[in-house]
């Protein structure tokens, strides 16, 4: 029965161990639990730890069997008032380790009924923290405090320290020098009374707006006791920042430059003249200098168009030799052909012939036209000419023009809701539909069917040119109207590049704007917007 004892009495304590390890291990702070006699019954990790002591050459001991008896005894007396009187302790306490370290604690001890071996019992409950490092860190600041208070004393300058707002909250000594005033007239904005009366706004606009921009602050003015006897003082200021950009606090000092102003007073007209010589060189260097820029910045770009430019030209002047050559081909066939006829020339064949080499003609003065206009539009030099025009006229005259030539394709057109006059240049407004409409029929070798539709729409004018070719790749339709681009679909196309580029130009030039819808194998339209408000004013001026 003895030994059954003793096993429920190992048991509890255990459990006690494993429930005061649940409460107190996990905590931030030292935490250690002591029985009436001063004998340790429990210890979290960080207690141990800061005793440097392991548990199990703790539990059960008192403090005499490791601490020196000087530091131990006081303990062992608060533990025995505490467990006594019931009342609470706060301690603070140095302590030397075995090591000979020493540290500052402060401890707080109560006392509590706990349950152990069974039966609850009184125990004395301890949390430690460790200040060792705060009293030293204020001793610092002490020392720190004490040598600023000193310097402050024995500065020749005045220091002086303002608020966040920019109200003084403190100066030195030798502001009653500077000032004739007691120290805490100072204070607040007490200080402005003693700034010369001529000085003091710009003095007070300067102040308010460094510190409403928390930016140093650096002024000479003069201060003075009495009116009359003013010395000049330069005063410096610099904001000291929290983490987060917010101003703490304002150093200033306030420095006695009177001799040096007098005698940069008396030296002023002499450089006074000189700068205003050195400005003006300055000024007329930095003009010439900008000049110079100015011209290099267009060399380089002008050198660099020309660059671009002859190489487009290069490859201009070798595309339009192969589109020259092709309808000199037809040409000279076709008058080959007529040579060789030894019989009776029908009339029929003499029309066939006739229409090859006005086609290849044709083909030959679109080429010239877009070559000279290209050639304006590089140079800056094409103009429009807007008069009176009827639009429809003139789709109607590209499109007759185009059905000659082309007379295996039909084109339908749709144009009675365009208005009946607009001041347009019917000229190079041809050019843009006959232009379009030959792209139309040249890429649509197998779709014969176009169509062209105007309308006037508010004070727009709308005209769509729509057939069902071969269509635009879509990666190439953004860079369509680039001068000399030519969209993969075209290939083995005849055609230049410049066309859509030059169309772009003249409707831009009319104030318009030319969008082109295409899908691969589907065809494409083209929609030109043109004003019509202009239109109206220009006719009725």
């Amino acid at each position: 029965m003895a030994g059954s004892s003793h096993l429920r009495e190992t048991d509890e304590q255990l459990q006690d161990m494993d429930i005061l390890q649940a409460l107190f291990e996990g905590a931030h702070q030292p935490i250690l639990i002591k029985d009436d006699q001063s004998r340790f019954l429990y210890l979290n990790k960080k207690a141990c730890d800061l005793i440097g002591m392991s548990p199990e050459h703790l539990l059960g001991r008192t403090g005499h069997e490791f601490l020196q008896k000087s530091d131990a005894d006081p303990i062992r007396a608060i533990d025995s008032e505490v467990m006594a009187t019931g009342q609470e302790s706060l301690l603070e306490e140095e302590v030397t380790s075995r090591g000979g370290a020493t540290r500052i604690l402060v401890t707080h001890k109560r006392r509590a009924l706990l349950p152990i071996g069974g039966t609850t019992k009184p125990v004395l409950i301890a949390v430690i923290s460790d200040i060792t490092k705060l009293r030293r860190a204020e001793q610092v600041l002490r020392a720190s405090e004490e040598h600023y208070r000193s310097f402050v004393e024995l500065h020749p300058q005045t220091p002086w320290v303002a608020d966040a707002t920019g109200d003084v909250i403190e100066v030195g000594p030798s502001w009653q020098h500077a000032s004739g005033l007691d120290l805490h007239e100072a204070l607040g904005r007490g200080w402005e009374k003693t700034i010369h009366p001529q000085d003091l706004p710009q003095v007070i606009e300067q102040w308010h707006a460094a510190v409403k921009n928390a930016a140093p602050f650096d002024m000479v003015y003069r201060i003075g006791p009495v009116k009359g006897r003013y010395r000049w003082f330069r005063n410096r200021a610099a904001p000291r920042l929290s983490e987060a950009g917010e101003v703490i606090r304002w150093y200033g000092l306030l420095e006695d430059v009177h001799d040096r102003q007098l005698t940069l007073k008396a030296l002023q007209s002499s450089e006074q003249r000189l700068r205003q010589h050195r400005d003006r060189l300055e000024k007329t260097v930095e003009e010439r200098t900008v000049e110079v820029q100015l011209k290099n910045v267009e060399l380089d770009r002008l050198l660099q168009q020309e660059r671009a430019i002859n190489a487009l030209q290069r490859r201009f002047v070798a595309m339009i030799s192969h589109e020259f050559r092709t309808p000199l081909a037809v040409i000279d066939g076709a008058a080959q052909r007529l040579t060789r006829t030894k019989g009776e020339v029908t009339p029929q064949f003499l029309s066939d012939k006739c229409v090859q080499i006005k086609g290849a003609v044709v083909r030959m003065v679109e080429l010239m036209e877009s070559i000279l206009a290209a050639g304006r539009i590089a140079t800056g030099t094409i103009e429009i000419d807007k008069r009176p025009c009827s639009l429809s006229a003139v789709i109607e005259e590209c499109i007759a023009h185009r059905m000659e030539i082309s007379k295996e394709h039909n084109i339908r057109a749709d144009l009675a809701d365009l208005p009946a006059f607009q001041m347009v240049d019917g000229t190079a407004l041809g050019r843009v539909f006959t232009n379009l409409l030959s792209n139309a029929v040249k890429y649509s070798p197998n779709s014969p069917e176009i169509d062209v539709k105007g309308w006037q729409q508010g004070p727009r004018v709308l005209i769509t040119i729509r057939d069902s070719g071969i269509g635009i790749d879509s990666d190439d339709v953004p860079k369509l109207f680039e001068p000399y681009f030519r969209a993969r679909s075209a290939t083995g196309i005849a055609g230049t590049g410049i066309g859509l580029n030059i169309v772009k130009e003249i409707i831009e030039l009319h104030g318009g704007s030319i969008l082109v819808e295409s899908e691969l194998g589907r065809g494409t339209t083209f929609t030109l917007d043109l004003p019509f408000d202009e239109v109206l004013e220009a006719k009725t001026a």
